[in-house]
């Protein structure tokens, strides 16, 4: 199989695709905040065209980043260059248009969520799988570095087995939420069912029309039960796991960016009995920044080498399924 840099174009020049690379303190501690970022470096990938209806976003990507070939339209990019890969940062609607349109694809990069609702997703990925495209869905914690650590055993022989896990999101059920209950998949294994804890809010500053926030459970096939609660972002950021095992304690907190395990020692007041060491935290590595980079990493070695995807659009899908179920009954109860 070939290995030389496979022709791509990034589709959607927003915030993910580019914008937040240039934000001070984004690049403090996330080296790669963006597609932009990644795609102009990686040696898996020949960035050569983007694709955006606003002509200040294409002037900056022919300024900013250097990228060859800009134009408003997908029709147009054809004419100009024919991508391999898309890098897809547009909203769910119009995705199927554009796999329709380019026939040389091989693979695509979608953000999520994958569909507005189990439908439309499924739509998308009956026609990616027609076309007979690899797809990868950027849910980056599953490209995490750490993250996998401890999905693959790690959080085990820290902690033991899990007994509660609480969560926390914000700024939306499909936006955020998706995240994080793909997050919960990629430690904890499959969900049986969902129940709604109390009435969805509203969302103001979703970009997702509909979104709601809304507390809710899910029942893990292993008998595991985790919480998710949403807050408002109006106070502040935060989309975390609180994970309390036999054994001790690991908070996975600031989005990421802060990893503390507390460890099981002897009750300082009870005698004959254990607590957790919440005076006595220690760190685990954050590698959150340069998720995305690795995320691109998979997606390579999958189409050069043929390794598995470390975030499929099937198994996406599966996360679109939760929380649709979720949206769902919380639509209910109002």
């Amino acid at each position: 199989m070939t290995s030389r840099p496979l022709r791509t174009a990034l589709i959607g020049f927003g915030n993910i695709a580019a914008g937040y690379a240039d934000d001070r303190l984004t690049a403090r501690y996330y080296p790669y905040a963006t597609h932009a970022q990644v795609l102009s470096v990686h040696p898996g990938f020949e960035w050569g065209a983007v694709v955006d209806i606003s002509e200040e976003r294409l002037q900056f990507a022919r300024s900013r980043w250097g990228v060859p070939y800009v134009t408003s339209s997908v029709e147009k990019l054809l004419d100009l260059y024919q991508p391999e890969v898309a890098v897809i940062a547009t909203s769910p609607e119009v995705r199927y248009q554009i796999i329709g349109q380019l026939t040389d694809l091989r693979a695509v990069i979608v953000e999520k969520p994958l569909g507005i609702n189990e439908h439309e997703a499924r739509l998308f990925l009956d026609k990616c799988n027609q076309n007979g495209l690899t797809v990868q869905v950027n849910l980056w914690r599953r490209a995490d570095e750490t993250f996998n650590s401890l999905a693959d055993g790690q959080m085990e022989e820290l902690i033991g087995a899990p007994q509660a896990v609480i969560g926390i999101y914000g700024n939306g059920l499909l936006n955020n939420g998706t995240h994080m209950v793909d997050f919960v998949r990629m430690l904890f294994g499959e969900i049986d069912d969902v129940q709604v804890l109390g009435r969805p809010n509203a969302v103001s500053m979703s970009k997702i029309a509909g979104d709601i926030d809304v507390s809710f459970c899910m029942q893990m096939r292993s008998g595991l039960v985790v919480t998710m609660h949403s807050v408002d972002f109006r106070h502040y950021r935060e989309n975390s796991l609180d994970i309390w095992g036999e054994n001790g304690r690991i908070s996975i907190h600031n989005e990421g960016l802060g990893i503390s395990f507390y460890p099981k020692g002897e009750n300082r007041a009870v005698p004959k009995s254990f607590e957790l060491q919440h005076d006595r935290p220690r760190t685990l590595p954050s590698t959150v920044g340069k998720a995305l980079y690795r995320m691109y990493d998979n997606f390579a070695a999958t189409l050069h080498e043929g390794h598995q995807l470390c975030s499929s659009g099937e198994s996406a899908f599966l996360t679109t399924q939760t929380i649709q179920q979720v949206y769902c009954l919380a639509k209910s109860k109002k």
